[in-house]
């Protein structure tokens, strides 16, 4: 797959991150565990919501251009660096990491605030927007993984089926032993690419090996809350539905069907990216988010 991606930015990417997320210095304690957040600007929240086997690192490129307008905070899931666990990942799931994020708002005292959610971190987003609409102003659903919309598409079967086999195979190498390996090749498949995760830039490749310990908790977590055409029906938030122009099928129809349910959204394909939207071209993701948060101050 042939990608170009802006270069300013991906040279940054590969120097490394600057230090302004990671290692986040500040410490909300939530329902019996604490995560760790890096914040900047003022004025109104906008909470950034890693994915799976991530960082508040991958939301480095976002920071600067946030803040300029609005108060930027960034966190890391419970389990995911740099937070200690105070378990053996027994409590991994959507519904608790939602139930985190709900804590976490209710404790900056901070709400109603805008959410963006990239990947597992858009099932988490979206869960908070239902329980929780009293929290939330605005959602951005950046290639969410919530794979129980695929029921609502003719497609959804037969990507569910690949998708069960891909998480089968993840599911032996991390029991063999090799989370890392595990995680390499569950990343290919998400980027669309064989070899693709050791392309990505080395300060991201840290980071996915740094949690590639959550990837056995996550695979064997309970199926999270599910949510249908019409539960996505309810969300009463404005949403920015984002996704990379050359992002694999599964989030193309995932985003398709949530355009058709949500009921007030705007949705946008980031040109030059795949699945790591906000890291392949973070000037348009930046103005894309940017554009739809004016609108709601």
């Amino acid at each position: 797959m042939k990608k170009l991606f802006p270069v300013l930015y991906t040279f940054l990417l590969l120097a490394g991150c600057s230090g302004g997320v990671y290692p986040p210095t500040k410490i909300a304690k939530v329902n019996g565990t604490e995560l760790a957040y890096a914040e900047a600007g003022q004025g109104v929240p906008v909470i950034f919501v890693h994915g799976a086997s991530s960082d508040t690192r991958v939301w480095e490129t976002q920071r600067n251009a946030i803040a300029g307008h609005y108060r930027f905070i960034a966190y890391s899931l419970r389990y995911h660096e740099p937070n200690r666990w105070q378990d053996d990942g027994k409590l991994y799931g959507v519904q608790t990491h939602a139930e985190d994020l709900a804590a976490f708002i209710k404790l900056l005292n901070v709400g109603p605030v805008h959410l963006v959610g990239h990947s597992y971190g858009g099932a988490i987003v979206a869960q908070v927007a239902l329980d929780h609409p009293e929290l939330v102003k605005t959602i951005t659903l950046e290639e969410a993984g919530i794979g129980s919309l695929l029921a609502e598409s003719p497609d959804g079967k037969t990507l569910t089926e690949e998708f069960s086999k891909v998480v089968a195979t993840a599911k032996d190498t991390v029991k063999s032993g090799d989370s890392i390996e595990a995680l390499r090749n569950f990343v290919d498949y998400i980027l669309g690419e064989k070899g693709g995760f050791d392309k990505l830039p080395p300060s991201i490749i840290d980071m996915f090996k740094a949690n590639a310990k959550t990837l056995g908790p996550q695979l064997g977590a309970l199926p999270p809350p599910t949510i249908n055409c019409a539960k996505a029906g309810t969300i009463k938030a404005p949403t920015l539905i984002l996704n990379g122009e050359h992002t694999i099928v599964r989030y193309k129809v995932i985003n398709s069907v949530l355009k058709r349910c949500i009921p007030n959204n705007e949705s946008i394909a980031i040109p030059e990216a795949d699945h790591m939207v906000q890291l392949r071209n973070p000037n348009a993701f930046n103005e894309a988010l940017l554009a739809f948060l004016v609108k709601r101050p």
